[in-house]
């Protein structure tokens, strides 16, 4: 078993990937190359403004390339908390985003030709209760009535078409979702930044950044860089760099673990309609078929970023198969 992540491991950074040396001045410089930073990249250097991704490691290195690869509607807060919030009109909005954050994908696959094999296959939330079943059914009845968002209730009757595991009492079901390989898509998007001109700095830390003379001062460990704007997109990476948002982010922890390819039947039996599955838990299981027929299995079994990988695997091995009593046998190739 490899302690690192599976999807670099098979699709590590392309030797055609250009990296750039740090320029001298830029329109916008940003902090961070995952999907955040390359995203707007892409759009900055494609409107022909001059930009520069500043990675402290190599591109993707972080979240974007070690992610389960699950395209999900929502965001972390929940609709209806966000709509209690903000108001109705305000909330509606934050649901739309989450749901043009998914096009935007396909569309950008489909622009830039990204080999990353994004799919729509929906998700399916699990009920590990059988009250959890009764609040998915008030939370389906909510979204058509408030957000004209239909999602389906899945009976216990019916879940064994949707996934081979007898531990669950239900689920609902979003078709919206989709799947994607997220090392080949983060790659993509870099390679899409850089046809268009932008510059791709690795290695290249910031450790301060200050206004002077209506820009930005940009001091990294390969020298510095004036800006007329900078973006923060670091995530849990952020650090000390702006404290006040600093303030406001730290990291936790998602560990991960990979199966060896299943046979094709396994496969069918397992995930019939090749669906995104997240398990109704506060700790919550996610989990899915990869591309090529592995079933990645994934949680917060420890909110900490330094947990051991091996202790991680069986941990989440244990839980794997309660779930898929199947797969008892079947060797775990990463961990990460």
């Amino acid at each position: 078993m490899k302690t690192i992540p599976f999807w670099t491991d098979e699709f590590p950074r392309p030797a055609d990937l250009a990296s750039h040396p740090l320029p001298e001045e830029v329109d916008v410089a940003i902090v961070g190359g995952g999907y955040t930073g390359l995203s707007a990249a892409r759009v900055i250097a494609r409107s022909g403004g001059s930009v520069a991704v500043l990675e402290q490691k190599t591109i993707g290195w972080g979240a974007s390339s070690r992610n389960g690869g699950m395209t999900t509607t929502g965001l972390k807060a929940a609709a209806k908390t966000l709509s209690s919030r903000y108001g109705k009109e305000l909330g509606s909005v934050f649901w739309q985003a989450s749901l043009d954050a998914i096009d935007l994908i396909g569309e950008i696959v489909r622009e830039e030709q990204i080999a990353c094999d994004f799919e729509r296959r929906g998700h399916l939330a699990l009920a590990t209760k059988p009250q959890h079943l009764k609040q998915m059914e008030a939370k389906a009845d909510w979204f058509r009535r408030e957000l004209g968002h239909m999602m389906e209730v899945v009976g216990p009757d019916e879940l064994r078409s949707e996934i081979g595991s007898d531990v669950f009492h239900g689920g609902l079901r979003d078709e919206y979702s989709g799947g994607l390989n997220p090392a080949e898509y983060v790659f993509g998007l870099a390679r899409a930044v850089a046809r268009y001109g932008g510059c791709l700095c690795e290695n290249t830390q910031v450790t301060g950044i200050k206004r002077q003379n209506g820009k930005f001062e940009v001091q990294t460990t390969q020298g510095g860089l004036r800006a007329r704007d900078v973006l923060l997109a670091t995530n849990g990476y952020t650090g000390g760099l702006v404290h006040g948002v600093r303030r406001r982010i730290f990291p936790v922890g998602s560990y991960i673990i990979v199966t060896e390819p299943l046979s094709e039947a396994m496969q069918q039996e397992l995930s019939p309609k090749g669906r995104m599955f997240y398990t109704s838990r506060w700790f919550l299981h996610y989990f899915r078929l990869t591309p090529d027929g592995r079933m990645l299995f994934g949680g917060r079994n420890n909110l900490s970023t330094g947990q051991d990988l091996k202790e991680s695997a069986e941990r989440l091995r244990r839980s794997m198969v309660r779930v898929f009593p199947q797969l008892e046998n079947v060797p775990i190739t990463h961990s990460w």
